[in-house]
């Protein structure tokens, strides 16, 4: 008997549609080793994407009381505290509770392609996003904790909707809103990780633009972190306008950057 299908057919079936019990049942019963293969990755693609969903709603259980009420909870996180160079970045994500963002995870634990995409993701969901920037100079005056604090506060007073509830990793915003506290909050809900992402991506592309002014640096590579790299052109060209000064290292270096 002629088969139904070509093994063309059936990789466009099983990879790019949603195939049904009926044809599922049929492919199961061909006997040429191509459809065998192909079910066999189908099956195991199946079981990673629903391992994937059963960790997402885990992560919403913070999130789901206020949207069970109709309520808006804002996400929050920062990058960049720990860099000698640059800027903090914080950002706020107000996530709808009909969301398909199953592979939103704590921003480090992802690949750079995979920021990228789960960025444009979580842009096109979100009820609201908001991005702040804490400059070196904010930093040296008020201590990156504080200036974390207060960059916080500005992405959540930037927010066009005002949430009902905050969300924040370890930090506590000067905001006159509910929120609650959470360590590793960035793995542990999926608001905070949300913001992780737009943190990262955001922060990132900032240091890619620094990198063109100061190309000596490797801002590009390191994020303004004290590499090895970035050690030794800070002692050769001297400290940069987005280098903090109350940062030790930085505070060793008496030249400034000239080119």
């Amino acid at each position: 008997m002629k088969n139904k299908y070509t093994i063309k057919d059936i990789k466009e079936i099983l990879v790019n549609q949603t195939p049904s019990d009926e044809i599922l049942q049929e492919l199961s019963e061909d006997t040429r080793a191509g459809v065998k293969k192909l079910l066999v990755q189908y099956q195991q693609r199946q079981i990673k994407q629903q391992a994937l969903i059963a960790k997402f709603h885990q992560k919403e259980f913070l999130e789901k009381p206020f949207w069970d009420h109709d309520l808006l909870v804002a996400g929050v996180d920062e990058v960049g505290r720990g860099p000698l160079a640059g800027p903090v970045v914080t950002a706020a994500v107000i996530l709808p509770a009909q969301n398909t963002l199953y592979e939103v995870d704590d921003s480090k634990k992802l690949s750079a392609i995979k920021r990228s995409e789960l960025y444009r993701q979580i842009c096109e969901q979100a009820i609201d996003i908001s991005v702040a920037v804490g400059s070196p100079q904010l930093i040296d005056t008020e201590n990156i904790y504080h200036a974390t604090e207060l960059t916080m506060g500005d992405s959540i007073n930037r927010l066009y909707v005002k949430p009902d509830h905050i969300l924040v990793d370890a930090m506590t915003i000067p905001v006159a809103i509910p929120q609650t506290k959470l360590i590793k909050g960035d793995a542990k809900s999926l608001s905070i990780g949300a913001a992780s992402i737009v943190a990262k991506v955001a922060r990132d592309r900032l240091m890619t633009m620094y990198s063109h002014l100061y190309p000596e640096f490797g801002f590009e590579r390191n994020d303004g972190y004290g590499t090895k790299e970035h050690l030794l052109a800070l002692e050769q060209f001297g400290r940069t306008k987005i280098h903090r000064l109350s940062f030790s290292p930085v505070r060793k270096v008496n030249n400034l950057y000239s080119k």
